[in-house]
């Protein structure tokens, strides 16, 4: 699959009026056409007024067909536009890729409201981290075997779910998002204590990764309860 990974910086104030436009109208006219969300976020801490919304494509002609249809659907004219208008700020796009390691979602991700399942969603966190990366030839692919052999594992051992891990393909070179999924707001103090205290962690991931990051941009995300979530 490929993604089409969307960074849109709202006006003050818009967040939950974007969100509800997304989820009684954008949603499901995308998803009638064949796309699927993978991932969807709003900011707590970092930039603010920040959503970030990630959809999956099977490939190249699915994505060119499916954006023609969605753009001609009369909904996303006559409802969706209108109802969202003057509420983005900026956006910023980027065509990712996602390796075998990383989860790929299904197209239906929501939770009944008012459900344990909804309430659970709503204490979710994700550390959502963009890392850019040195010239080196091969840096991402080194970067990312150390993430599926070494830091995934660990990581995983301490309870921390992988939501989302995406390399660029077009857009800002090379680069790479990843999203850890923590069960509220203690959980990731805790989670990242134990990884950072974990010996595998400083004597054999660090080493590793050592050298191939050149930038770091970490924001503290919250989801929507009709994104779809890590098992």
């Amino acid at each position: 699959m490929i993604y089409d990974f969307r960074e849109y910086i709202l006006h003050p104030g818009g967040t939950n009026d974007y969100m509800e436009g997304v989820r009684e109208l954008g949603l499901p006219i995308r998803q009638r056409h064949g796309v699927t969300l993978s991932g969807w976020y709003r900011s707590d801490i970092g930039a603010l007024n920040q959503v970030v919304h990630i959809w999956g494509y099977n490939d190249l002609k699915h994505l060119n067909e499916a954006k023609a249809a969605v753009y001609a659907d009369p909904d996303w004219t006559g409802k969706y536009l209108p109802r969202n208008r003057g509420l983005v700020e900026s956006q910023k796009t980027y065509l990712m890729n996602s390796p075998s390691f990383a989860p790929v979602y299904p197209v239906h991700g929501e939770a009944e409201p008012g459900s344990e399942d909804a309430k659970k969603r709503n204490e979710m966190v994700y550390d959502f981290r963009k890392y850019t990366f040195t010239d080196e030839p091969g840096a991402v692919p080194k970067y990312m075997a150390a993430v599926e052999e070494v830091g995934l594992p660990i990581r995983k051992r301490h309870g921390v779910k992988l939501a989302g891990w995406f390399y660029s393909e077009i857009g800002d070179l090379p680069q790479v998002v990843h999203i850890w999924a923590f069960d509220n707001a203690q959980h990731l103090i805790d989670a990242k204590a134990a990884v950072a205290a974990d010996p595998d962690w400083s004597g054999k991931y660090v080493p590793r990764v050592s050298g191939l990051i050149t930038a770091q941009n970490v924001s503290l995300m919250m989801s929507a309860d009709f994104a779809p979530v890590p098992e």
